[in-house]
């Protein structure tokens, strides 16, 4: 006797990377660092080369895997021109040293963008509204008046004798 299955979704193809890097958030390319994991567990990183992140999500017409985005490699640190990279191009790079100013993929997790150029200073400065113009800033306490108290510190213990402290 034949028994009628359910039919379930796998599992493995199901799933889709939902994790989210911030070269995810560039639309314009963007100056980078590449690295790669190193230690006993992979904990640390190490940058190997740098470029530009590309915002796009294909590589010569054809969609990237999840893992990995676009980058345009201008720089190589010494020691690693001989790494392999992980996807090789249609051209046949393969190594790290032969990617300079050619486009690779390089996995998402490993791009680390630098810093964005401080934004420029508005040409138009804001007026005060009406309400900020009738706020008067309480007095500093340097310019607040005098207190009709005395502060007297109190007596030195030194100043006592010994008989006193009995």
């Amino acid at each position: 006797m034949a028994t009628q299955s359910m039919p379930f979704p796998c599992s493995i193809a199901s799933t889709t990377n939902k994790d989210h890097y911030p070269v995810d958030d560039i639309n314009k390319p963007w100056p980078c660092s590449l690295v790669i994991s190193y230690g006993l567990r992979n904990q640390h990183t190490k940058q190997v080369a740098t470029g530009n992140a590309i915002p796009r999500r294909s590589f010569h017409g054809v969609d990237m895997q999840d893992a990995y985005c676009r980058v345009e490699v201008l720089m190589v640190e010494s020691g690693y021109a001989d790494d392999f990279i992980d996807i090789l191009t249609s051209e046949g790079i393969e190594k790290l040293g032969q990617a300079i100013n050619n486009f690779i993929q390089w996995s998402r997790w490993y791009v680390r963008l630098t810093d964005p150029p401080a934004p420029p200073s508005p040409s138009i400065v804001p007026q005060p509204s009406q309400e900020a113009k009738t706020f008067q800033q309480p007095p500093s306490p340097m310019h607040a008046p005098t207190s009709p108290y005395i502060y007297e510190p109190p007596p030195l213990l030194a100043n006592l004798n010994a008989h006193q402290l009995e």
